[in-house]
Parts: C-alpha cells; sequence; structure tokens
C-alpha cells in the first residue's frame, strides 16, 4: 500500500496497517512524500504486487498509471480517498459525502438564527477525491436545509500544506463575522497556528476530519470542537476480506466497500480515559 498524505496522518495509517497480522497475506506499507514518488511506487511496488492500494490524488497521472496497473491483471484498491471508478478494484473507506452533510447539519443548526452568520470553508485544488466529496456534500445540505448560512471560502493550494491560511486569516480578521470554520483537507496544524494568532472573539465553531498526531491534541485542548473520523480499524478489516475473497478466487468484488465514519470531540469516553 502507498500513502500518500501529510507526515502526520500518513504515520497514522502507516502504524495501523504495517502493525496489521494476517495470516496468509504479506502487508508492505509505504509513505510518499511528493506526486513523482507516488507514481514512482505505482511502477515499482505496483508491479510487484499481487494487490495495489493507495490513500492518494485522483489526478490524472496516477490515474494512468493505476489503468496500466489494472491491464496486468493486478487489483488496484482505493482506501479512504476514492479513485476514478475505471482504475481501482473497489473503494474501502467512509462516505465522504455523507460526512460533508454531516459537518453542515452541525453548523447550520448552530448558525440558522444568527442572521450575520457565516461559515468558512477551507477547501483545496489539490486532487484528493475525499476532499471534493467532503465540500459537495456541505454546500448541498448547506444550501438546502440551511440557506440563510452565507460561505466564505478559503482555499488551500500548496502541497504540503504548511502555511497556505492566509485567505482564512484575511477572512478573520477583515471584519466579517465568522460563527463557524469547516476544514474538508484535515489539515489542521497550520490553521490552528492562524486561529491561536488572531484569536477572534468568540472562537468559531470549528469542525475537521481525521484523527492523528496532529489532530488529537488540537482536540483535547478544545481548539478542534468535532472530528469527523473514517473507522481504519474498518477500512483494515474490510481490506482484509477482500484480500481473502481473492485468495479464494472470487470473481466478483464489491464497488465500494463502505465503513463507519465516528463524530469525536474532546468528549468521547476514549480520550477521555486515554
Amino acid at each position: 500500500m502507498v500513502v500518500q498524505a501529510r507526515e502526520s496522518f500518513a504515520a497514522y495509517v502507516l502504524d495501523a496497517i504495517n502493525g496489521t497480522n494476517l495470516k496468509g497475506v504479506s502487508w508492505h506499507a509505504v509513505a510518499s512524500h511528493s506526486d513523482q514518488e507516488t507514481l514512482e511506487l505505482i511502477g515499482t511496488l505496483g508491479r510487484a504486487s499481487d494487490v495495489f492500494a493507495l490513500l492518494g490524488k485522483n489526478s490524472e497521472q496516477v490515474n494512468a498509471a493505476l489503468a496500466a496497473l489494472r491491464g496486468l491483471g493486478i487489483h488496484v484498491l482505493a482506501f479512504l480517498s476514492d479513485l476514478d471508478p475505471a482504475v481501482r478494484s473497489s473503494y474501502i473507506g467512509g462516505d465522504n459525502r455523507a460526512s460533508g452533510r454531516l459537518a453542515a447539519f452541525i453548523i447550520g443548526r448552530c448558525l440558522e438564527r444568527d442572521s450575520e452568520g457565516a461559515v468558512a470553508l477551507i477547501t483545496s485544488k489539490l486532487a484528493y477525491r475525499a476532499w471534493e466529496d467532503r465540500e459537495i456534500g456541505f454546500r448541498s445540505l448547506l444550501r438546502g436545509r440551511f440557506p440563510g448560512v452565507r460561505i466564505i471560502e478559503a482555499m488551500v493550494d500548496k502541497d504540503p500544506v504548511d502555511a497556505s491560511c492566509n485567505d482564512l486569516v484575511s477572512a478573520l480578521t477583515g471584519g466579517r463575522a465568522i460563527g463557524a470554520i469547516y476544514n474538508v483537507t484535515g489539515e489542521n496544524r497550520a490553521l490552528a497556528e492562524a486561529l491561536y494568532e488572531i484569536t477572534p472573539f468568540p472562537r468559531p465553531l470549528y469542525i475537521t476530519h481525521e484523527l492523528d498526531g496532529a489532530s488529537e491534541p488540537l482536540l483535547r485542548s478544545g481548539m478542534i470542537d468535532f472530528l469527523i473520523v473514517q473507522s481504519l480499524d474498518a477500512v483494515i478489516k474490510a481490506a482484509s476480506r477482500v484480500l481473502f475473497d481473492l485468495r479464494a478466487g472470487k470473481a466478483v468484488i464489491a464497488n465500494a466497500q463502505l465503513v463507519p465514519t465516528e463524530l469525536l470531540s474532546k468528549f468521547n469516553p476514549q480520550l477521555e480515559e486515554a
């Protein structure tokens, strides 16, 4: 499996996968730090695999490389973030559009009585399908259920995402009344630093994604109010079933293996006890 993601989330995913012991199945999970490295790993590690799994971008270059793997009879699994259905055998992860709708419902209910209420939506030009699906779900539910809530868009357009929150900082310091922030990317450290720097009052409700080494302390401290997370344990179990089915010669693999998503706050029992 190849994981192309920010360092903290990549480490979180790789630790979970490499720590999984499956009888008769060999896992080899590595992190990619660039688009070019991902393409190289598809061409080397992918061609040496019976099944190739990717948590990566849904870009034209990646899709072309994965299509070549499929042409060799190698199954491709999309992990946590979907790919073009034509280039993968199955998607294993949460329903990211539903996750976006969940964020929109929470924010909409909080802001619907505020005639000046606005939400800062952190989006991205980077080609992660999960981010696109979350944004689609968020916008559609907010438009249909809470049309009075205004969206102020802040764009993340750098990879790696480290200091690309200038639009958000400008929005928060530009006299606009922002009651909430929804960050589809799960890139939380730089955004949290920006919030600490400008310290708006009252502090906006902040909803984002992915539990990892960067987001967990922010959730515990209350800087992040809610995390919407995909169950990584369920993803690994679903992938295990797919691998065993392939070894058993099953001809058909489900197009999507959807796993549960969870809504976390600092008051979740597992966080309070840790």
